[in-house]
Parts: C-alpha cells; sequence; structure tokens
C-alpha cells in the first residue's frame, strides 16, 4: 500500500506542477506591456526603407505589413518588444526579419537595425515626411555610438 500512496503524490505533484507550467497567461498584463511596447514605437509606426523601395506599417495590435509599389509585393508579419529598457523590437515578415531599436529623431524616428551602438543604416527604417534644411534627424545619449 505504501507504494500506491506515494505514486498518488508523485501524480499530484506532476499535475500541479504542469498546470503552473500550462497555466492560462494573464492577458491583462499582456495587454498593459503590449500597450507600454506601442507607445514607444508608434513614432516608427509608418516608415520607408533606406532605399524608398519599402514601406513598413506597424499596428498597436503587433502586426507588421512591408509594402512595395515597386516590385508589387506585399508581406505581413509581427513586431514584439524584446527589451523595454533598450528599446529593443523584433519585426518578423517574410522578406524581413531583425532587431531593431527605436531612435527618436526630429523628424519623427528611425528604425535602426541592430543596437544603439551599432546601427546598421541600409538595414534600417525612416519615417516618412519632409524635413527643413537644419534640422538634426537623429540623437543617441552615447557618445560612443556609431552606424556602419
Amino acid at each position: 500500500m505504501p507504494c500506491a500512496n506515494e505514486m498518488f503524490g508523485l501524480l499530484r505533484l506532476l499535475s500541479v506542477g504542469l498546470a503552473y507550467l500550462t497555466g492560462t497567461p494573464d492577458h491583462p498584463v499582456q495587454q498593459r506591456d503590449l500597450a507600454e511596447a506601442w507607445q514607444v514605437l508608434s513614432p516608427c509606426a509608418d516608415t520607408a526603407s533606406f532605399d524608398g523601395a519599402w514601406t513598413l506599417s506597424l499596428k498597436d495590435n503587433g502586426t507588421a505589413i512591408a509594402r512595395s509599389y515597386r516590385h508589387a509585393q506585399l508581406l505581413q508579419g509581427r513586431w514584439e518588444l524584446v527589451d523595454a529598457g533598450t528599446h529593443s523590437y523584433r519585426i518578423d515578415v517574410l522578406a524581413f526579419g531583425n532587431d531593431f531599436v527605436v531612435v527618436p529623431t526630429a523628424a519623427g524616428c528611425l528604425l535602426g537595425s541592430g543596437t544603439l551602438r551599432n546601427v546598421d543604416l541600409r538595414q534600417s527604417w525612416f519615417t516618412h515626411g519632409s524635413r527643413e534644411a537644419g534640422d538634426l534627424m537623429a540623437w543617441a545619449t552615447d557618445p560612443g555610438a556609431r552606424t556602419k
């Protein structure tokens, strides 16, 4: 009989552990996190590629759409927060998948491909809109930041 009691105890422990691991996520917390991430990302909601061939539209529900009128293509994907402290996001669509950092600019926003210390401008996304001569386009708080 002791073997049956031990087996029953082990099964109870396993079921509690599995319930803990597979429990339903706390949706209000996830929604709040998504809303906070969107507050930082929203200035970059509509951007264009370095060569102007593509546009990237981001929505507050986590969707991403890359469109090329030149190539008659429409690609859908998702964005997600990677690191709130560094304002890093992952944007995945069929042809483009990379980590980006939000860099505030006078004209709106730059989605820098990579990290703030190492941004690849050719893979980055820039806000639409014209700027007046002499406007500051981007800034970095780290004097060691560089681009490639």
